[in-house]
């Protein structure tokens, strides 16, 4: 398998969300989904990478962007499903500390952009199997559980990356 094969997304449709109500617990889990730094944190993180990779491997750069784009696609359902459980779909975490930059890595090592986006990639899964126990609705837990699959083929491609590379030291 080459890099190009390699697929950022699973091959799935996201679940539509059924049954939302006015929910302030629900919508405190996703608004830290999506700032903390969440969703929104991992694309701009990306987008950040994918220029500074694309400086060095054009090929990688595309492929971190891509996993931006998909990350994108994540906070968008977010938003809109803060917006179904009856909130204001603000880029704030459940305290409303607004979201800010100051999570972005700005390294240009390219190991260690992998090795931190693992890690960043394991804790959102990690985050989203605890909203999973936490929130009522079902066809919400189906959409955390969908956006994970992403996750974790995310993780996938960025230790194909890290083990593919030779020149770790850039």
């Amino acid at each position: 398998m080459n890099l190009k094969d390699m697929k950022v997304k699973i091959d799935k449709p996201y679940p539509e969300i059924v049954g939302a109500c006015d929910d302030t617990m629900t919508v405190s889990i996703l608004k830290n989904l999506i700032s903390r730094p969440g969703e929104l944190g991992a694309v701009l993180q990306y987008i950040y990478q994918s220029v500074v990779a694309d400086k060095t491997m054009e090929e990688i750069g595309g492929i971190i962007e891509e996993i931006g784009i998909v990350e994108m696609i994540h906070l968008d359902l977010l938003m809109h499903a803060v917006t179904d459980f009856g909130g204001v779909p603000k880029y704030e975490d459940s305290q409303g500390n607004y979201f800010n930059t100051n999570c972005i890595n700005y390294t240009t090592k390219l190991k260690e952009m992998l090795d931190n986006n693992i890690r960043a990639e394991n804790m959102a899964i990690n985050s989203y199997r605890e909203a999973i126990k936490r929130v009522k609705n079902e066809s919400l837990k189906n959409l955390f559980s969908r956006i994970i699959e992403d996750e974790e083929q995310h993780i996938k491609v960025f230790q194909y990356i890290r083990d593919s590379v030779r020149f770790l030291s850039i």
